[in-house]
């Protein structure tokens, strides 16, 4: 059986990889800051759930070692956890800034280090979790559009420094997803809000964990054994979609193509 760790697994898009993979068949180790104890649950007998930092230089080794103790070896490492806080150039210190991309960008190059020699007997893969941001900056959101950026680059770069062992590195981009469920989402966010998310998107909903999950999934199958240094967006089509169309299409306003000017139903999430 095969093995992968998955980092940031409390909850959200890390607490679905750790489930699909086990799911399919694999062996976890499932790790997070905290909140680790309900994924553990989830997950049953036969895994193993860590709770530890990511940011602390020794814990990405730790994890590796862990791992491949009970389980024999080594075959994907999904960095998922993540440092979401939002920052502006005004109030972002060079801590808060350091700290970001420590979780974001450090962690993925440790755990991709500490587990470098394990990859190569597998001929394993690295998975990251990127974000649309590091390629579509959004407002207040400085140190954490730059780490999601540099993510997108550590995976080039890995990509092209360690194929010749045979290991894979992807990323996947993901857009807006409903991490906490459907019913959260619209706990949180108005009718007119949700309707504003949807029109940005080609197929007038917003992601589920689940289907970032499916794309892990592949991307760590021999279906991809030809793929590598490829940041995928699963977005639904954002990241294609002209900004004037989406603004066309919140507004509610008519624009060459669409002379009636429809707009999305905020009752399509979690279609």
């Amino acid at each position: 059986m095969k093995t992968v760790i998955v980092t940031g697994a409390g909850q959200g898009i890390g607490r679905a990889l750790a489930l699909g993979f086990a799911q399919a068949g694999w062996r976890v180790c499932a790790t997070d800051l905290r909140k680790i104890d309900e994924t553990a649950a989830l997950l049953g007998d036969g895994h193993l759930c860590l709770a530890g930092d990511v940011t602390e230089i020794v814990f990405p080794a730790q994890v590796v070692e862990a791992a491949v103790t009970k389980f024999g070896r080594l075959d994907c490492i999904v960095n998922n956890a993540a440092d979401q806080r939002g920052t502006t150039l005004e109030d972002t210190s060079v801590v808060l800034f350091d700290q970001i991309q420590a979780v974001n960008v450090r962690a993925p190059y440790l755990f991709a280090q500490a587990g470098l020699e394990h990859l190569k007997a597998t001929k394993g893969s690295i998975i990251n979790l990127g974000s649309l941001v590091g390629n579509q900056a959004i407002p207040e959101r400085v140190a954490y559009s730059t780490s999601k950026a540099a993510l997108a680059g550590l995976t080039r770069a890995l990509a092209t420094d360690i194929g010749r062992y045979g290991i894979r590195v992807n990323c996947i981009a993901p857009g807006h997803i409903m991490t906490s469920g459907e019913a959260a989402w619209r706990e949180r966010f108005s009718q007119a809000e949700q309707r504003i998310f949807f029109t940005h998107y080609p197929l007038d909903r917003v992601g589920h964990p689940e289907e970032i999950a499916a794309v892990a999934l592949f991307l760590a199958s021999d279906a991809a054994s030809f793929l590598t240094g490829a940041t995928i967006p699963v977005d639904g089509g954002m990241s294609v979609l002209c900004p004037e169309t989406g603004a066309f299409r919140a507004a509610g306003v008519s624009w060459p193509g669409n002379p009636g000017g429809a707009t999305s139903s905020p009752g399509s999430a979690g279609r």
